[in-house]
């Protein structure tokens, strides 16, 4: 047996097996990425607490003597064992290695792929249907958020896509909406652009913010940054109807119909959530680059077609 083999089982820690279905799950929990293996890092603590390793378990240390250079180094054996679940994970195509998610994110991580998401699913006991509405990132998904969000930004930009299949779902449309719904939530910070409501579930797998297109899907509206909005639920509904839209300058405007609603309508107790917005003249929250910000032809078509004057 090796000597960190014998190691392992010294110290009686868990098989690598349960340490990778450990680490899909929690990846899933963190939105699909963490950070390579680090003293004091979130995820590291909580695989730990899950297996409920005693203080000896998280700290026992490995030595390697490296002779040439006559010194010893010294790694935590638990560190270890994440990554070698992690390395395993990347051998089955499970998760990309942090030099791949470089390349693609400019930041060292593990990151699930949509195999690995499937897998963490199943062992989650969490549907898979619900995929599609899961804000967690794969390497796939990113791939697509990296080219909506370093596409050049054109002057006349047609928000219409003519050749889009409302009918029909394909594995790679599925990942492009996907794509779509991560590109708009990251730019806008997980905020609404209304309201600036930012939260999650707390299992941390559900995002209150929505990704709304601005043209609607409905209308073969495009699946480009340009055309997207991040907005709450309840901002959401109120902009696909027609209570709100944007001036060119990204200031919201409410429909004039506001005043025929019966005073109890549209309240949170004395939160009025419409009239509200309609006796401050304000814009909504932007990506901090202009190149994702909503487009003026996208805005304009809402307003002129959604919008009730």
């Amino acid at each position: 047996m090796s000597y960190e083999g014998k190691m392992l089982e010294r110290f009686n820690m868990p098989t690598r097996f349960k340490v990778e279905r450990a680490l899909l799950q929690t990846l899933l929990k963190h939105g699909g990425v963490t950070k390579e293996f680090g003293s004091g890092q979130e995820i590291v603590d909580e695989i730990a607490d899950h297996f409920e390793l005693n203080e000896d378990q998280r700290s026992a240390s490995l030595k390697t003597i490296y002779r040439k250079e006559n010194r010893v180094k010294q790694s935590l054996l638990w560190h270890r064992l994440l990554f070698r679940a992690a390395d395993s994970l990347a051998k089955q195509q499970l998760v990309s290695r942090p030099k791949q998610t470089l390349k693609l994110t400019k930041k060292r991580e593990w990151m699930l792929t949509e195999k690995g998401f499937d897998k963490a699913l199943r062992i989650s006991n969490i549907p898979n249907d619900t995929k599609e509405f899961l804000p967690t990132k794969s390497y796939e998904v990113q791939k697509i958020v990296k080219k909506l969000t370093e596409s050049h930004r054109p002057e006349n930009y047609d928000p219409f896509d003519r050749k889009k299949k409302l009918l029909k779902k394909t594995k790679e449309s599925i990942i492009r909406v996907r794509g779509f719904r991560q590109a708009i939530i990251d730019a806008y910070n997980y905020k609404c652009a209304i309201c600036e409501m930012k939260i999650y579930s707390p299992d941390s797998l559900l995002w209150e913010v929505e990704a709304a297109h601005i043209v609607p899907h409905s209308f073969l509206g495009r699946d480009d940054i340009w055309n997207g909005l991040a907005l709450c639920h309840l901002h959401h509904w109120a902009f696909d109807v027609g209570w709100l839209t944007l001036q060119d300058d990204y200031t919201i405007c409410v429909s004039s119909k506001i005043h025929s609603l019966p005073p109890d309508f549209g309240r949170f107790g004395d939160y009025e959530f419409i009239r509200a917005i309609s006796r401050k003249r304000r814009r909504i929250f932007l990506p901090g680059r202009i190149e994702l910000h909503p487009h003026h032809n996208s805005i304009r078509w809402h307003r002129q077609n959604v919008f009730h004057q």
